[in-house]
């Protein structure tokens, strides 16, 4: 049985053979369920069935945010270009780009400056076809422009929302915003403290000028144990700005900071000659967490151990973490197929793709030179059958690109549902399901992490999928791809809905194939073909 309180699983469910669930443990997502008990993917098993085998090194491309190439646990694995000599201010290999020896990064300035503000797709879409398609209908565009009406309909809409949303609550919110940044002050006071944490409240119980103080704070941090005054206010602050910036955006065009930064043209497809070698300035670091799940170097005794064990990292920085420009996503996977990697990793999504077609056409040539590309679903609950979240595997046509596998982030027992309550889902347009709650990752500097999200379930499919390509190169991307769907488990219960902590579904109602991923099996099936 299951208990339920608030929505939170209280464990005292019944798990293998009857045995109480086991605790949260670090690396669940490694295990294998029949041995240990959790829902990971049998990683060691899928090592003992590779035992007397022999691995090729196989290159893959991470495209993201950037990456920390310092990192002590991804060092060694880290790609590096054959035909370029680092720093040397040239371009030896002759493909237009200086010193791209560890990759390339599409987001940055000739003089090494990088970009580090994001702007949503939509909000660009709307006014970059403002004066064309504006009181217009579908009957008055021509064929050539209907994909791009389309877009440019749906970001209105969903601008439209942001805005109505944001009245509704900006004078609540911005009243609440003065109060606590007010007993923020106060209790910064009190406590001695610029960054206090809920422990630091203890020692104020008995003192009854500040009760009422207390009482709020703790009622502010309890929500987030592990967290702190200061990542409050930044997470409230960060929440305030982004309503002001949905009551704006309707009248004020955004800044072209992109292309003023870059003096490149974010809608010329043919300008491909931009961007510097600068891979970790601004880059956030999601890179490096998302590297390390893929290749970080194994029983090293430091950091993770990664899933594949013969990778060299590839890193593209081409995104800022969400509402990248179309352009430099095709650029990223062409630049990675050129070069290489036959794995490209893709752990970011937009719902807004008004020139998707450059994007369908570099998966394409990925397909034609037999690369897999793994994509993360997206972390809004929300059913991509309904609002795609691209990169897609469909092109605009309706196609079906066979060389991606687009993924959910599961969970375990021990983590309270089977499936992550934040996953994006779709029974048409998401393949499978992998870990994706509390994975530990490698951080920038040294070090690891607790994360969640599909940006690590999508390099664990990615991992398995280098795995495979290793162990297996006479496998092409589109029988890797086939393999890792057909070789996943099928849960033997129901899973909450993502979104809902009531209703359950078949796992196959999320997802195409209704499985979650399975190292071991994907070689036992390998080792079959």
């Amino acid at each position: 049985m299951r208990c339920f309180v608030l929505g939170l699983l209280v464990l005292c469910a019944l798990g293998v053979n009857g045995q109480s669930v086991k605790p949260v443990t670090p690396d669940w997502h490694y295990l294998d369920y029949k041995t240990d008990g959790y829902l990971g993917i049998s990683l060691q098993q899928a090592y003992d069935l590779l035992k007397n085998k022999k691995s090729t090194p196989v290159i893959v491309a991470v495209i993201d945010s950037g990456i920390d190439t310092l990192q002590p646990d991804l060092k060694p694995v880290l790609w590096t270009n054959p035909k370029e000599i680092p720093n040397n201010k040239s371009d030896d290999d002759g493909n237009g780009l200086v010193d791209d020896y560890y990759g390339w990064n599409f987001l940055g300035a000739p003089d090494g400056e990088n970009l580090a503000m994001s702007i949503s797709d939509e909000y660009r879409t709307f006014y970059r076809f403002k004066a064309v398609f504006e009181n217009k209908t579908q009957k008055q565009i021509p064929d050539s422009l209907s994909w791009q009406y389309q877009q440019w309909i749906s970001a209105k809409a969903r601008l439209e929302e942001g805005f109505n949303d944001a009245q509704k609550v900006i004078g609540a919110v911005r009243k609440n915003f003065s109060l606590i940044s007010d007993a923020n002050t106060a209790m910064q006071q009190v406590t001695g403290k610029e960054v206090f944490f809920i422990k630091d409240l203890d020692s104020l119980e008995s003192n009854p000028s500040v009760k009422d103080l207390v009482s709020l704070w703790r009622n502010l941090l309890s929500e987030q144990p592990s967290g702190n005054n200061q990542a409050l206010m930044k997470d409230f602050g960060n929440y305030k700005q982004s309503l002001e910036d949905d009551l704006i955006k309707l009248t004020t065009p955004p800044d072209e900071a992109r292309n003023n930064l870059l003096k490149d043209n974010g809608y010329d497809i043919n300008a491909i000659h931009y961007g510097n070698h600068n891979l970790t300035t601004h880059s956030g670091y999601h890179g490096t967490s998302v590297s390390s799940i893929i290749g970080a170097v194994r029983n090293n005794k430091e950091g993770i151990d990664g899933i594949a064990d013969n990778v060299k990292i590839m890193m593209i920085r081409g995104i800022l973490g969400k509402d990248e420009f179309d352009k430099d996503v095709a650029l990223s996977i062409r630049y990675a197929v050129d070069h290489g990697a036959k794995v490209i990793n893709m752990s970011f999504g937009k719902y807004i793709s008004p020139d998707k077609r450059w994007v369908d056409e570099a998966i394409a040539y990925a397909l034609s030179k037999d690369v897999v590309l793994v994509h993360g679903s997206g972390n809004d609950a929300s059913d991509n059958d309904v609002t795609a979240n691209y990169p897609s595997s469909y092109t605009i046509g309706g196609k079906l690109l066979p060389n991606v596998i687009q993924v959910g982030a599961s969970g375990d027992e021990s983590l309270g549902r089977l499936v992550a309550s934040f996953s994006n889902y779709g029974k048409k347009t998401v393949d499978v399901f992998a870990p994706g709650v509390q994975i530990r990752c490698a951080i920038a500097g040294k070090g690891t992490e607790i994360s969640s999200g599909t940006s690590l379930s999508s390099p664990i499919v990615a991992g398995i999928a280098a795995l495979l390509r290793s162990y297996f190169p006479h496998l092409t991307a589109t029988e890797v791809v086939n393999i890792i769907k057909e070789s996943g488990t099928i849960p033997s219960e129901k899973v909450l809905m993502p979104g809902d902590d009531k209703k359950l579904v078949a796992l196959s109602e999320l997802c195409s194939t209704g499985k979650i991923v399975n190292a071991a099996n994907a070689v036992k099936l390998a080792i079959e073909n």
